[in-house]
C-alpha cells in the first residue's frame, strides 16, 4: 500500500505549502512583489514536465532544473533577505538532486549540499529546515557520483541504519518528531533497509500513538496482502487464460498494473524491458495487468515497444476485476509474488529489482514492509 505523504517526498516532487516569514524582516512592497514572483517562477519550473518518451521527459526535466537553479541564483543576489527565499532554496535543493542523478554530475550533487547546509543554518521555517537536513542525510546515504565510482551500496548497511536513526533521534523531543519517523522511513525505504522501516513505523505508533501518520500504518499493515496468496485468473492478449500461481508454479512473478494513458507507466517501459531482460533467463516471469479500454491501443503500443512479457487485459479500465480485488487505486502499480505464490511486495515501484533478488534467493519468504513512499 502506498503512504501519502504531504511533508516530504524524497524523489524530489515535494510541493512547498508552509511559506512563512518567521523571524524575517519586513521588505519594502516592490521588493515583495518581485520576490514572489521570483517565486512562483521557480514553483512553475518544478513540475513534472509532460511528454511522450522517457528520452524526451529526461530531456526536459534536465532543462527545467538548470533553468530552476539559474533563477535561483539570480534571486539569492537580487533578494537576498526575501522571506520567499527559504522556499526557493528548497526547491533549488530538490532541482539539484534531480538533475546530479540525470547528469551523473558530483558537482551538482555538492551544489545540493551547500543550498541545504545553507538552509539550515538560516532562520528558515522548521518544516524547511527539517526537509533541507533530510536531503543532507540522503545525500550522504547516496552521494551523486560518475557511474565509474558509483559503488553498489554507497554506504554499508549497519552505518546507514545509524545514519537514519540519528536524524529522526535528532527531532524526537519537537514537534516534528512525527514527521522527522516520516522522512526516516522514506530514507529507509530507499535504502532497501526493511528492517529499519518497520522499526520507525514501531517507532511512530509508540510514540505518537493518536497521530494520523499511526493511524495509516496500522491501516495499510491490517490491509496489507504482502506475505498472502496471490490469486487470479487473466485474460491475455490473445484470448487464452492465465490463471496466477498454477500457470506460473515456481516463479517468481512481477505483477504490473498499468495502462497506456498513464504518462509514469510509459516512462516505466525501458526500465522494465532492461529487468525483464535481465530476470526472464533466471525464473523470472513478467505479467502487465492493463487498466485500458481501448484493446487495439494497448496490442499497438506493446508491439511497437517490444514489451516482450505476457500482458492481459479485460477492457473495464479501473473496474479489472483484479486491480479491484487487489485494492489498487493508483498506476503504476508493481507487485510481486514469490515462488511459493504468496505476495513478496504490493509496492516494489522504485526497488523492483532488490526486491526481485530477494524473492529469488528466499529459502523461506518473508513479508516487506508496504508502508513505502510512491515515487514521483
Amino acid at each position: 500500500m502506498k503512504m501519502n505523504i504531504a511533508v516530504f517526498v524524497l524523489s524530489g516532487m515535494l510541493s512547498v505549502t508552509f511559506c512563512l516569514a518567521e523571524g524575517a524582516a519586513a521588505a519594502p512592497a516592490k521588493q515583495s512583489a518581485e520576490a514572489t514572483a521570483a517565486l512562483k517562477k521557480i514553483q512553475s519550473l518544478m513540475g513534472r514536465p509532460r511528454a511522450a518518451s522517457q528520452a524526451e521527459f529526461r530531456k526536459k526535466l534536465q532543462e527545467n532544473r538548470i533553468r530552476l537553479l539559474e533563477c535561483l541564483a539570480d534571486m539569492e543576489k537580487k533578494h537576498p533577505g526575501a522571506a520567499e527565499l527559504h522556499e526557493a532554496r528548497l526547491h533549488g535543493v530538490m532541482a539539484a538532486v534531480q538533475l546530479g542523478r540525470l547528469t551523473k554530475d558530483p558537482k551538482t550533487g555538492e551544489k545540493a549540499l551547500e543550498i541545504s547546509r545553507k538552509i539550515v543554518a538560516s532562520n528558515a521555517p522548521k518544516k524547511i529546515k527539517l526537509n533541507a537536513d533530510a536531503y543532507i542525510i540522503l545525500l550522504k546515504l547516496n552521494p551523486v557520483r560518475k557511474p565509474t565510482t558509483a559503488p553498489s551500496r554507497p554506504v554499508e548497511k549497519i552505518n546507514a541504519d545509524r545514519i537514519i536513526l540519528d536524524f529522526v533521534e535528532r527531532y524526537a523531543k519537537t514537534d516534528l518528531g512525527p514527521e522527522s519517523l516520516l522522512i526516516g522511513i522514506s530514507l529507509a525505504g530507499m535504502s532497501d533497509l526493511d528492517s529499519l522501516v518497520t522499526k520507525i513505523e514501531d517507532m511512530l505508533i509508540k510514540r505518537h500513538p493518536r497521530h494520523p501518520l499511526a493511524d495509516k500504518i496500522r491501516l495499510q499493515r491490517k490491509n496489507s496482502k504482502v506475505g498472502k496468496p496471490f490469486n487470479a485468473t487473466l485474460t491475455k492478449l490473445d484470448g487464452k487464460k492465465l490463471t496466477i500461481p498454477d500457470d506460473l508454479s515456481g516463479k517468481v512473478v512481477v505483477i504490473d498494473f498499468w495502462a497506456t494513458w498513464c504518462g509514469p507507466c510509459i516512462r516505466e517501459i525501458p526500465h522494465m524491458k532492461s529487468l525483464y531482460a535481465k530476470y526472464k533467463p533466471r525464473g523470472v516471469e513478467f505479467v502487465g495487468v492493463s487498466l485500458d479500454k481501448d484493446r487495439r491501443k494497448l496490442e499497438t503500443l506493446v508491439s511497437n515497444r517490444q514489451m516482450g512479457w505476457i500482458h492481459t487485459y479485460s477492457g473495464r479500465g479501473w473496474g479489472d476485476p483484479t486491480a479491484r480485488k487487489y485494492g489498487v487505486r493508483g498506476i503504476p502499480s508493481i507487485w510481486v509474488v514469490g515462488k511459493d505464490g504468496n505476495v513478496v511486495s504490493d509496492n516494489a515501484r522504485g526497488r523492483l529489482a532488490g526486491t526481485i533478488e530477494k524473492a529469488l534467493t528466499a529459502k523461506t519468504i518473508k513479508p516487506a514492509p508496504t508502508t513505502r513512499p510512491a515515487s514521483g
